[in-house]
């Protein structure tokens, strides 16, 4: 039996990111759990934040941000810049993040993340509260430790990625890796085949 919730914003998991945006010398980070791949090619990622956000503010001035995700050693500062306002505190600073020079945009990434990625805003959609900015994305980087050199590709262990579960608010790490996306399913397409 299911029991109905009613209109909600629960979905889970979702990554808990960490969104830098710049002004001149101005620095914030922000955590955002409301982000998403909108596009492959060209690559374009959205994150939503409340109206009222200081980084908005300064993702409007500069048009770009940093979205850098956190390994799960990091959940307690993660959750620090999403409770803290930069209006009052250097994050950088509080966090012991380190700010590191990106290759396309001004903003940096932080180094302590081991997947990072330079966005440029190519549009806003106004929701009332809330404010989707749709970046895309002129670069991505990686530790080098977390690639795996015989097939040049992510090992999402080594990432070892926070995520966050919304409106239940919790912080959790991935498990186990149970197969292949666009594999797995072969073989039920390959049984109604037979």
């Amino acid at each position: 039996m299911k029991i109905q919730l009613g209109p909600s914003d629960v979905i889970f998991p979702v990554p808990a990111a960490l969104i830098v945006s710049s002004k001149s010398e101005q620095l914030n980070i922000i955590t955002i759990a409301w982000i998403g791949i909108m596009s492959s090619l060209p690559p374009i990622i959205a994150i939503s934040l409340k109206n009222n956000r200081y980084s908005l503010n300064l993702i409007r001035d500069s048009k770009e941000f940093t979205v850098n995700i956190p390994s799960a050693d990091h959940f307690k500062e993660t959750d620090y810049c999403g409770i803290v306002s930069g209006r009052r505190r250097n994050k950088f600073e509080d966090t012991n993040f380190t700010p590191l020079k990106s290759t396309q945009i001004k903003t940096p990434i932080i180094k302590e993340c081991p997947f990072n990625m330079e966005c440029k805003v190519i549009k806003e959609v106004d929701l009332g509260k809330w404010v989707i900015i749709l970046g895309e994305i002129v670069e991505t980087h990686v530790d080098k430790d977390k690639i795996n050199i015989s097939n040049m590709k992510i090992d999402i262990s080594k990432v070892n990625p926070l995520i966050y579960c919304a409106t239940v608010r919790e912080y959790w790490k991935i498990g186990e890796k149970l197969g292949n996306g666009f594999h797995a399913g072969k073989e039920i397409l390959q049984k109604l085949k037979n």
